[in-house]
């Protein structure tokens, strides 16, 4: 019996002898490598990370736009004299916070702050630990920093949000494996070069690929009966508001528009509900731009139920150029 368990132990020590490396050799891997694993998706957080950090150089910037993929996908920045974008799928206004603090510390302070959220992300969550903390955008500092604005009520970020920023801290194997697996480990260094090459040259905007000629399918807000948003993503987005007040940056928040299709089915309370949420930050911030308005354009300007295709690219981003730029 004695026998049996110490040879059992003995193969359980020399399993962990070979599970050690191979883990630290993935730990390593994943640290310093993103080039060679993320996907498109990740990859754009993490050129945003480096590009606060200064490893990709931004230009002297005097609007920052700040928004999810709607942005990212419908604006032409090298259309907007002085613009950068920091718009990235599924941001919320609590990466947006941080990319905000983030880029006052390395860089000078932009004149006008752009910030455009679908209600949908003032509602819920969706890059937040799977790019944002995957690509190490939040730290932990930061992460102390929302726990301690996430009231015990709050289940914007799940069950358990300390032990799975713990576990992406360690490169948990199951957090990053599918990426990995999609670029067959190495395979990816050639097509995020010339995705960070694209980034560089569009002032900070990413490809957002598959956009059809025109689309009348109904979007994500479709389906709310009612506007519901999330405490902590409300709370962050306050802090915005209050930072660019503080620090005398013009802000605007305005909307990207849905579709017609979308627009015209859109449940009647929610779009009250939206409308009453925003006006009460625009009565409390008289100084700042802040936009109640929810308006579409036509379904042949679409690529696909949210995002912009490219004539409804170049028409929302003459919009924008006429009613603030110029």
């Amino acid at each position: 019996m004695f026998d049996k368990i110490n040879a059992l132990k003995k193969i359980a020590f020399k399993a962990l002898l070979l599970v050690i490396p191979l883990y630290v050799l993935w730990f390593l891997y994943i640290r310093y490598m993103p080039i060679y694993y993320n996907r498109p998706n990740e990859l754009h957080w993490f050129f945003i990370k480096k590009s606060l950090e200064k490893e990709y150089r931004i230009p002297e910037t005097d609007i920052l736009f700040l928004g999810e993929s709607r942005v990212n996908a419908g604006i032409d920045f090298t259309e907007i004299e002085g613009s950068y974008s920091f718009a990235a799928g599924g941001a919320t206004p609590v990466e947006m916070y941080y990319i905000l603090k983030k880029y006052s510390e390395n860089y000078p302070l932009p004149d006008t702050v752009f910030m455009s959220i679908s209600p949908r992300f003032l509602s819920e969550t969706y890059a937040f630990f799977p790019y944002a903390v995957a690509q190490k955008l939040i730290n932990q500092s930061d992460f102390k920093d929302i726990i301690s604005h996430s009231n015990k009520h709050d289940t914007i970020l799940g069950k358990n949000p300390e032990l799975k920023f713990f576990l992406y801290q360690l490169n948990y194997f199951e957090y990053y494996q599918s990426n990995v697996l999609y670029n067959y480990v190495f395979k990816g260094y050639k097509s995020n070069t010339r995705l960070i090459d694209y980034m560089i040259l569009n002032k900070g905007a990413s490809l957002h690929p598959g956009l059809k000629d025109s689309c009348s399918e109904l979007n994500y807000e479709t389906n709310y009966l009612s506007f519901k948003p999330a405490p902590l993503l409300t709370a962050y987005f306050e802090k915005i508001l209050i930072f660019c007040k503080r620090n005398d940056i013009f802000l605007i928040f305005d909307f990207m528009p849905f579709n017609e299709s979308s627009f015209n089915v859109m449940n009647k309370n929610f779009i009250s509900e939206y409308k009453t949420y925003i006006n009460a930050f625009a009565r409390q911030y008289p100084e700042l731009i802040i936009s109640d308005t929810l308006y579409c354009y036509p379904d042949i300007f679409f690529g696909d139920e949210s995002h912009l295709n490219a004539k409804g690219k170049e028409k929302f981003t003459e919009y924008l150029n006429l009613k603030y730029f110029n």
